[in-house]
């Protein structure tokens, strides 16, 4: 890729953006729903919150509706059934980032990012101010991911590595608030120090989400749809009333 960019600091989304969709619905949520009942096994029903507990994932659970920890099986069926559905529950995300771990500790799980995402990456951790993931995705899901990527040599082989390296910070739905939300990509912009317009233009924005671009733009970002394949199809008025890029090459200029 070519040495030159005209932003300041970028904020990446994950899924979609600089990574299949199919890679978190066909490996990461399965893994998790697989793995789910072993966790919970370990625990005794009802749960009880005013346990004084040091088992973080116990503590995550009485997070939930207090009529679903009250036995294992409602509490597993109304997991799964977020799960299946997709709704970007904090405690859930929380919860993924736990049981993840262990997949990607064993090797079990790798992130197959785009190969000009981690290209485009390790430029802008040399030519910004602040390279910035934001994702539905806890903090700590966010970090595995980045931690467990792999990498397919020409020889065929496959290496695991680590770019957190490249990662100035992360936030997620917790820490900043809904991704559709104004309010969330101006904490952000306020996060990072960034506070003039004109500096806000040259905080760039990337996801696969219509809505979440169109927010980021109203809180005065330079905000781009990433079309991958399988994303999700976009409007011909999406395709209108945005800049849309296929590859993160074209967001790179010569010197």
């Amino acid at each position: 890729m070519d040495q030159t960019t005209v932003y300041s600091n970028v904020v990446l989304d994950i899924e979609g953006t600089v990574c299949s969709i199919s890679f978190v619905k066909d490996q990461l949520f399965p893994y998790f729903v697989q793995q789910l009942p072993t966790y919970l096994s370990k625990y005794d029903f009802p749960l009880d919150p005013e346990r004084k507990s040091n088992d973080e994932i116990e503590k995550l659970l009485t997070n939930f509706d207090e009529r679903l920890y009250q036995s294992k099986e409602a509490l597993f069926q109304h997991i799964r059934k977020l799960v299946e559905d997709d709704i970007k529950d904090p405690v859930l995300k929380q919860l993924q980032g736990f049981i993840w771990e262990q997949g990607y500790t064993t090797g079990t799980i790798m992130a197959p990012l785009f190969e000009d995402a981690i290209e485009a990456m390790k430029l802008w951790s040399i030519l910004c101010d602040g390279l910035y993931i934001y994702s539905s995705g806890s903090v700590r899901a966010q970090k595995l991911l980045f931690g467990n990527v792999e990498i397919k040599k020409s020889n065929g082989s496959v290496e695991c590595a680590d770019l957190n390296n490249l990662i100035t910070d992360y936030f997620d739905t917790v820490n900043i608030g809904n991704k559709t939300k104004v309010e969330s990509y101006s904490k952000i912009l306020k996060n990072i120090g960034v506070v003039d317009e004109e500096n806000k233009k040259k905080c760039l924005f990337l996801s696969d989400n219509p809505l979440e671009v169109q927010a980021a733009i109203e809180a005065g970002m330079t905000g781009i749809i990433v079309e991958k394949p399988r994303n999700h199809p976009l409007s011909e008025t999406d395709r209108k009333n945005y800049t849309v890029i296929t590859d993160f090459k074209s967001l790179f200029g010569s010197q």
